[in-house]
């Protein structure tokens, strides 16, 4: 006998049945950025679609540890197997296709997981996972009244059910308004902790290193723990200091900022004060799908200074066509080539 589909899905509540599209429609290969932007106003639509998809991405994320499981396997067969094909893109029946999304792989495995663990699903959920797209950005509200800032393209795991309020960022970049509390609040990454008690700090986990700004407050940095000695002090932040560390490196101090300035991301914006544009480029990458390429090292070279839309990659491109001795096209594949101008 097959294993029951989970409620979750083939219920009665339509906005599951939405949510379950849109999780599977930004994963698959094809999607566009008309479907990002048609996600982000169906959630800005009503409170009920963010709650219906936050409960979709936590279920998936728990998923995770289970994929593995035979059954599981075989419901994912099972469901591809029964998808029908999918309506051409500018179809007007916007979850028409939801069968076919979940049958493709992104909630099938949910599904089978309704017979392999009964027990554990039933289980309450401690750990609640918060993701953002490219290019989305979002704040959410934690249960002790702290609210947290996320990038685009970041992921957190909060988890305040022991005697911790502890958060992961796996990657990306968030901005931390603590609320006071006698327990402790704990930010960690890959590379170490941020541990601090009401104060607003930003945290951002990028190539295999770790960024801390402070804005007010006071906060503590930890390394990542080993084996002999533990999770070892590597120093404090006072407001306007930022700091970055690696794991298992001593921690290096940052050029400071003024005391209680807001990152400008929170805003939209990217400011570059003399940075080299192979860095620029980096972080304008991380809003859009369609990315910019640098062609040869005299031009990844260049130093940039100026303050730009984080959504709009075409007016910083077309500042260096005026500025600088560089020319720009589109390759074949749809990416924004930047050249030294012959």
């Amino acid at each position: 006998m097959k294993p029951p589909r989970l409620s979750v899905i083939e219920g009665g509540d339509p906005f599951r049945r939405q949510a379950a599209t849109w999780f599977a429609r930004l994963r698959a290969d094809d999607v566009a950025e008309s479907d990002r932007q048609g996600w982000q106003r169906w959630m800005a639509a009503d409170a009920r679609h963010r709650a219906a998809y936050e409960r979709i991405e936590r279920l998936w994320s728990a998923a995770g540890e289970h994929a593995q499981h035979p059954q599981i396997a075989e419901r994912l067969r099972d469901a591809t197997a029964e998808a029908p094909t999918a309506p051409k893109r500018g179809s007007r029946e916007p979850v028409a296709w939801a069968r076919y999304a979940l049958g493709a792989g992104a909630l099938a495995a949910v599904v089978a997981l309704a017979a392999v663990v009964p027990r554990w699903l039933q289980r309450p959920v401690v750990e609640t996972v918060y993701l953002t797209q490219v290019g989305e950005s979002r704040t959410i509200a934690l249960d002790d009244g702290s609210r947290v800032s996320m990038d685009t393209d970041s992921r957190l795991v909060v988890d305040f059910s022991g005697d911790q309020r502890r958060i992961v960022l796996d990657h990306g970049r968030a901005y931390f308004r603590v609320a006071k509390a006698k327990r402790p609040f704990l930010v960690h990454t890959e590379d170490g902790s941020v541990r601090a008690v009401g104060t607003e700090f930003e945290v951002y986990r990028r190539n295999d290193t770790t960024e801390v700004a402070l804005v007010e407050g006071r906060v503590a940095l930890l390394a990542a723990p080993t084996a002999d000695a533990g999770q070892a002090a590597l120093g404090t932040l006072d407001p306007g200091q930022k700091a970055s560390f690696r794991k298992h490196q001593p921690l290096h101090r940052l050029a400071p900022a003024a005391p209680g300035a807001l990152p400008t991301w929170l805003s939209g914006k990217l400011v570059f004060e003399d940075q080299a544009l192979s860095a620029a480029v980096d972080e304008f990458n991380r809003y859009s799908r369609r990315r910019m390429v640098l062609s040869g090292e005299q031009v990844a070279r260049l130093r940039v200074s100026g303050v730009f839309r984080s959504d709009d990659p075409h007016a910083f491109v077309e500042a260096l066509e005026e500025l600088y001795p560089v020319a720009v096209d589109e390759s074949s594949g749809g990416d924004i080539v930047i050249a030294a101008r012959r």
